[in-house]
């Protein structure tokens, strides 16, 4: 976009900068006070000023001010995060009138004076990244917002207790939404307990939530509500589409159903790991459950009477052990990540047994425990006093040797070996990504942590930076009941923000080609993972050309990388730019040689 023209009175021009001394976190480390007189001698800088805290309100309003006083147009600050703090410094500046693609923001908190013990060394280092961030300032184009508009409408994926919750709050505002769950019903997991932990029991308003609390979302509630379109047995086949307009494909019993939606909340949840893939875990013996499979049996039997009864006969088990961390914190047999509500939910269960079974011998064996949620400590404590014994250390193997089963395990505390004749084992298994959800988060470009749990954008940022997609529930990794709906209702509440705005302002840090370079080679389109990209004749001249929908456009550049003819820039990194900023650093280097 064209810069303003120098023959308007109002026209601001010149450069400021401006030192954040961040409350010491930057100024211990680093002499602000030479960089400001190093780099006053430029006469080309109006001013050089040091803040106690620019991003505090103190700090917005002094920004402000020196905005009115001098009248500058451009402005280069040394402080700290430019993706966090920065975006309250820019905003202060812009509403004073200055443009935010002129502003350029250099951390010299994480990049010096926290990574640097030698104070002189940081600041050496702090002044050729502030003389970078001038040099790249001077060069930015001044450019306006991309305008988008949101459609009321919304997609959740995940029918479990995040999915349905998300789907009641956002249909009781009064938007259309799509909930498609590929089981036959709704739910999850949690629809499929009996109890909740660390309360055991209903009694008192209890920190974990059971599908019978009123808290809970209730699937009678889903099902009847009238904005709420529910799709059982269905998988999303593609979606399509940018930001606040996306196209989706469902593919359900009745055929393939499509709509439009401007929000997408992911609820996807997650899958218990399957203790086949550790065979010395004797998971195929029939007196070996999981946890899942252990809560089945309680709900089947603890109305019947007559104590909890193992699968193979149908005997009261004497003797009965939990294995923990069943394909958690182990990276060589299951996943690094540790699962969160495994050691509640298991001395929760072995209560349980000692209820129906008050003669049975109960062992837990665990690395250490874990319980991140408040009441776990007397939770455990009552489980010790009850005749639960805990042992801390790894199982070897699970052995079968006449028909019996025997659990050899290391007692780290007591420095000795165990062979402990068991007649019921129960794993507990951790938790996974869901069957699916990797498919999802590429439709979506979504991100993915190495344990393959979807990645949220950190919520210090603006809503659309998420770009009408929501990640919740324990699609983002293991989490208990509770923390799950506090998630769904975060999300819900964000993408009814949004919905409500129905038109946003979005950064235009986005791609753009130069016609005149464009040789129509389609390179670019077929590097584009968004779709962003076409190849079009151009009515004018005839000729092949390559086209950019800036609201499907994400700005990674790998189209600019590329072009052969270097006919694509990506804005706010034009060549220019990115050269003027690598000079001024060179230079410096060069200048101490």
């Amino acid at each position: 976009m064209p810069e303003r023209s120098n023959n308007d009175v109002n026209v601001r021009k010149g450069l400021a900068v401006f030192l954040c001394a961040c409350r010491g976190q930057i100024s211990k480390k680093v002499d602000l006070e030479k960089i400001a007189e190093d780099l006053k001698k430029n006469p080309e800088i109006l001013i050089v000023d040091i803040h106690e805290a620019l991003c505090s309100r103190e700090g917005q309003d002094y920004l402000k001010e020196k905005a009115k006083e001098i009248n500058f147009e451009r402005v280069a600050v040394g402080a700290c995060s430019p993706n966090v703090q920065g975006i309250i410094v820019t905003r202060a500046l812009e509403e004073e009138g200055l443009n935010k693609y002129l502003v350029e923001q250099i951390n010299i908190r994480e990049h010096c004076a926290w990574v640097h013990n030698d104070k002189k060394a940081a600041t050496k280092k702090a002044e050729s990244l502030v003389r970078g961030a001038i040099a790249r300032a001077e060069k930015l184009v001044p450019l306006e917002d991309i305008d988008i508009e949101i459609l009321d409408k919304a997609l959740v994926i995940g029918g479990g207790v995040t999915g349905m919750q998300v789907a009641l709050d956002i249909a009781n505002s009064g938007f259309k939404t799509y909930l498609v769950e590929r089981s036959g019903e709704l739910g999850g997991r949690t629809y499929k307990l009996s109890m909740t932990f660390p309360t055991h029991n209903c009694g008192i308003c209890c920190m974990q939530y059971c599908k019978e609390c009123v808290f809970t979302p209730k699937i009678e509630d889903v099902q009847q509500n009238k904005n709420i379109d529910v799709m059982l047995e269905s998988e999303i086949e593609e979606i399509t589409g940018g930001f606040g307009d996306r196209h989706v494909k469902v593919r359900t019993p009745s055929g393939t159903k499509e709509f439009d939606v401007g929000t997408i909340i992911v609820a996807t949840g997650s899958k218990t790991f399957d203790p086949k893939r550790i065979p010395e875990l004797r998971y195929d013996l029939p007196d070996v459950i999981t946890t899942v499979e252990l809560e089945q049996l309680i709900v089947e039997q603890r109305e019947k009477g007559g104590g909890l009864k193992r699968p193979s006969d149908s005997k009261v088990p004497k003797t009965v052990n939990f294995i923990q961390c069943v394909g958690s914190r182990d990276k060589n047999k299951g996943n690094l990540h540790c699962s969160l509500v495994c050691c509640t939910y298991a001395i929760g269960q072995a209560r349980e047994i000692k209820r129906m079974n008050p003669d049975a011998d109960i062992y837990i064996h665990y690395i250490d425990l874990r319980g991140p949620y408040r009441g776990f400590e007397e939770f455990y404590e009552a489980a010790k006093e009850e005749g639960i014994n805990f042992v801390r250390g790894r199982i070897s193997e699970i052995v079968h040797d006449k028909g019996k089963i025997f659990v050899r395990a290391l007692d780290t505390d007591a420095d000795v070996l165990l062979n402990i004749e068991s007649d019921l084992v129960v794993l507990s298994v951790g938790q996974e990504p869901a069957d699916g959800s990797d498919a999802i988060a590429k439709m979506l470009h979504v991100q993915t942590d190495i344990d393959k749990f979807m990645k949220d954008i950190n919520p210090m940022f603006p809503s659309e930076f998420r770009r009408g997609v929501y990640v919740a529930g324990t699609a983002q990794g293991p989490k208990g009941i509770r923390y799950s709906i506090e998630d769904a209702k975060a999300a819900a509440a964000s993408a009814i923000e949004l919905m409500r705005k129905g038109n946003v302002k979005f950064p235009r840090i986005v791609a753009f080609v130069d016609e005149e370079r464009c040789r129509g080679c389609g390179r670019c389109e077929k590097t584009c993972e968004y779709g962003a990209i076409t190849i079009e004749t151009d009515p004018k001249r005839g000729v092949l050309v390559s086209k950019i929908d800036e609201v499907l456009c994400e700005g990674c550049g790998q189209c600019a990388v590329v072009c052969c003819n270097k006919a694509i820039t990506v804005n706010g990194f034009r060549p220019e730019q990115v050269e003027a900023m690598v000079r001024a650093l060179v230079e410096e280097v060069d200048a101490d040689v």
